[in-house]
């Protein structure tokens, strides 16, 4: 059985033959074999050990004996503590999914700092069969049918292909240790269940079940494959980027028999769910101003056009403050800055540079994001305008609008940033100094 399991494991063709693998170790048989498998087969190794602070005095046995294995195999040990409680609460999400993306998240920072090159998982053929039931019983497409991947970027799944029977043995006939985790009997997880319950009947149906499924597996996978070349071609011919935005015109998509499959593959990794998806086919052929929110981005229904574009959490303040001696920012936008005499300056028709009297303005001069109710009094017009209406006139799409920034002198608005400059301080024959402002896109 051993040679059987690591025969196996060396025809696992996503393993770097020369890379440093970061080993994630719960303790439990799966990853213990793992860590043993690799190291023997001549891999450098280290373990890593995620704490979630859920199991008491369970998971500080884990911890410690997962220590020791380290210490026993002579091989690099991290470990950390996760608030895993409170981060499922504040995000609202299940424990287990809580605990997937800790866990992942400080893999992946592990392998940047220690410089692994790929990232191991105990994961094998019969937790592939559990997340098969589980994603057809919550209602999945073809991708969530295919099953696990044996790679997903620096993360690989070096056991996958083997059952849990497999696994046992290889860990009795070389006599390893591990430890059993109690949690995993409890049925009050929906994974325990299927576990325990679900697929001891579907094994009295047909004991071959691990044999049949790993063909399936195989099956889906290419034509998972295959479908996903004609998504990719569909998407490229409708999607246009503008301005870090994803443009689709709902004419080219509005009647496409195919539209529900190519945004069920494409829109799921921008974070949207099915229900959410389901809506956007439905709200293309209503009002504009639609918006459809996800994790990190937002679909906007303007006008002619679906546009995709990530939510911006913006850690830099609210306002900046700009001095007659600043030659240049870069955040929030990228603005240069120059003081000019007037005979040196030739006056572009360029949304992208503003001039200004040098002596009218005062400074310092206020950037802003601009607001509901903000006015302007645009070159060449007489009264004032709403920035807001400027903006609608100019067919301004929505998400573009809320990046717009305004430049201020004394409380009043001197330039909708790349968009229009104000009459009031224009340059004039009598000025002298030029207050040159360009705005790098």
């Amino acid at each position: 059985m051993s040679s059987n399991l690591e025969q196996q494991f060396l025809h696992f063709e996503h393993l770097e033959p020369l890379g440093r693998v970061l080993v994630g170790v719960s303790g439990g048989v799966d990853s213990v074999v793992l860590a043993h498998v690799l190291l023997k087969n001549g891999y450098e190794i280290g373990i890593a050990h995620c704490h979630f602070n859920l199991r008491g005095k369970d998971a500080d046995e884990d911890q410690e004996f997962t220590r020791n294995l380290a210490y026993k195999l002579k091989v690099p040990f991290f470990t950390t503590k996760f608030e895993t409680q409170t981060y499922a609460d504040t995000r609202k999400i299940s424990i287990q999914m809580a605990a997937r993306n800790l866990r992942y998240f400080w893999f992946e920072k592990l392998c940047k700092e220690e410089r692994f090159t790929q990232i191991a998982v105990g994961t094998h053929l019969t937790d592939n069969i559990e997340t098969f039931i589980f994603n057809a019983t919550k209602g999945t497409g073809l991708n969530g049918l295919r099953g696990i991947k044996a790679q997903n970027g620096k993360i690989i799944r070096p056991l996958l292909h083997l059952t849990k029977d497999e696994i046992y043995a290889y860990a009795k006939d070389q006599k390893l240790e591990w430890r059993e985790d109690v949690s995993n009997q409890s049925l009050k997880y929906q994974r325990n269940k299927i576990r325990h319950e679900v697929l001891p009947v579907l094994k009295e149906i047909n004991p071959s079940l691990e044999s049949t499924f790993k063909r399936n597996f195989k099956r889906l996978s290419r034509l998972d494959g295959f479908v996903q070349t004609q998504v990719d071609n569909l998407w490229k011919s409708w999607v246009h980027e503008e301005n870090h935005t994803l443009k689709i015109k709902i004419s080219d998509i509005s009647t496409h028999p195919f539209a529900d499959v190519v945004f069920s593959y494409k829109l799921s990794g921008f974070g949207f769910n099915t229900s959410q998806i389901d809506d956007l086919l439905v709200v293309i052929h209503g009002q504009s101003g639609s918006v459809i929110s996800s994790k990190d981005y937002q679909i906007y229904i303007d006008r002619n056009d679906i546009l995709i574009q990530k939510t911006r959490f913006s850690t830099v303040p609210n306002e900046y403050s700009i001095t007659e001696f600043l030659g240049e920012i870069t955040n929030p936008i990228h603005l240069t800055f120059a003081d000019l005499n007037a005979g040196d300056v030739k006056i572009k028709s360029d949304k992208t540079m503003a001039f200004f009297d040098f002596d009218s303005l005062v400074f310092p001069l206020k950037l802003r994001k601009w607001k509901a109710g903000d006015k302007l009094k645009p070159i060449g017009m007489k009264g004032s305008k709403k920035v807001s209406d400027l903006l609608i006139d100019l067919k301004i799409p929505l998400p573009e609008k809320e990046n717009i920034w305004v430049l201020e002198s004394n409380n009043e608005i001197i330039w909708v940033v790349g968009i229009r400059t104000s009459e009031v301080y224009k340059i004039i024959p009598e000025t002298k100094r030029v207050y040159q402002i360009g705005l790098v896109r």
